[in-house]
């Protein structure tokens, strides 16, 4: 039984939907008339087959996503964003639309939310809400709830691309200045001895993170979205599987770094870069600002350069070097070619003996 009601002189129409639950949805009018007039439309509308609600939506949806990421098929990390952000747009419809029902979804001013957002957060943080919402109904569209996407007129922003990366000198100095460090020093600092890591790696902070000793009974497979790091003495190699992409590394040339961290080891200690305050490894958090208490050390540096800047001067080093950009893209971790040659950054200089070779 559904019936009319007025509150603060706005008509609003409260029903049952699939499951019985009374919901209310504004008619956006203050005519009895005009009301009625729509109350009638949606009586008939549920009297044969009640569309599921948005709110119900979403909820089958975070459920789907949770038995998921217990099959070790999503992240932790990707199920706890789509419980933040989907929950969050559902109280931005529910506050400006009342009830929305999946017939209705084409309704909604994604423009509008977004602005809502920007006024709050980054570009960059909207960016990411959006594609989560966009995975969202892309999910009702297999599931054929959908027949459209509802976000394709929206512009979804980017993150932004930093495009700063050392020269040559600069990531050589770098390298130089870590040596002489950890020569000099009686007992390296950790710190000094992950850049040096990054240095001869490429490799990502939140690798170098979960490191580990040996590889543990679950860090095997890569059907799944399960990170894991290890090292395996015996071979002096470093096996990452991160983002779902498996690469095997030799670091017997860089082993030193490895032989030092060793000789602070607890016995109890899984990971090379324990935490001293938890079971766990340090994260990713603490490792960014040790790097950039360090880094701003270095006077040879034009800027206090980031871990994923160095990332990407590794890869531009190498390239430099002649290596080819399959075998970068390995050592790296990149799922195709096309990344790494993204990632290399060539500076004027480099182009001059092409340059020569036309005269």
């Amino acid at each position: 039984m559904s019936s009319l009601y007025r509150k603060r002189g706005i008509f609003y129409y409260q029903g049952k939907d699939e499951d019985g639950n009374r919901f209310q949805k504004s008619l956006r009018t203050r005519d009895r008339a005009e009301a009625k007039e729509k109350k009638e439309k949606l009586d008939e509308r549920f009297s044969t087959d009640t569309p599921s609600t948005l709110t119900k939506l979403v909820e089958d949806y975070l459920e789907h996503r949770r038995r998921k990421r217990d099959r070790d098929e999503l992240s932790e990390r990707t199920v706890g964003s789509d419980e933040y952000v989907l929950p969050f747009f559902l109280d931005w419809t529910q506050e400006k639309y009342g009830t929305v029902f999946s017939d209705e979804i084409g309704d909604i001013s994604f423009s509008a939310f977004k602005e809502k957002r920007l006024e709050n957060v980054s570009p960059t943080t909207v960016g990411k809400d959006l594609r989560h919402i966009q995975s969202f109904f892309s999910h009702l569209r297999r599931k054929e709830v959908l027949s459209k996407d509802p976000l394709k007129s929206v512009e979804i922003p980017q993150p932004r691309r930093r495009q700063v990366v050392p020269n040559q000198q600069e990531f050589q100095a770098l390298k130089e200045w870590l040596d002489k460090q950890i020569e000099e020093a009686e007992k390296p600092k950790r710190t000094h001895l992950l850049m040096k890591l990054a240095c001869h790696t490429g490799m990502r902070l939140g690798e170098m993170a979960m490191m580990k000793w040996r590889r543990g009974p679950e860090d095997v497979g890569t059907g799944h979205a399960r990170n894991y790091v290890y090292l395996t003495p015996e071979e002096q190699t470093l096996t990452i599987k991160f983002k779902r992409k498996l690469r095997v590394i030799p670091v017997g040339q860089i082993w030193n770094i490895f032989e030092e961290l060793k000789e602070r080891r607890e016995p109890s200690d899984t990971f090379v870069f324990s935490s001293p305050m938890t079971d766990s490894h340090l994260t990713v958090s603490t490792l960014c600002h040790n790097w950039k208490d360090e880094v701003k050390k270095v006077d040879a540096l034009s800027r206090p350069y980031t871990s994923h800047s160095i990332r990407h001067g590794v890869v531009t080093h190498l390239l430099r070097q002649g290596v080819p950009v399959y075998k970068v893209g390995k050592i790296v971790g990149h799922s195709s070619e096309k990344i790494t040659e993204r990632y290399s950054h060539f500076i004027p200089d480099d182009l001059e003996d092409a340059m020569d070779l036309l005269g």
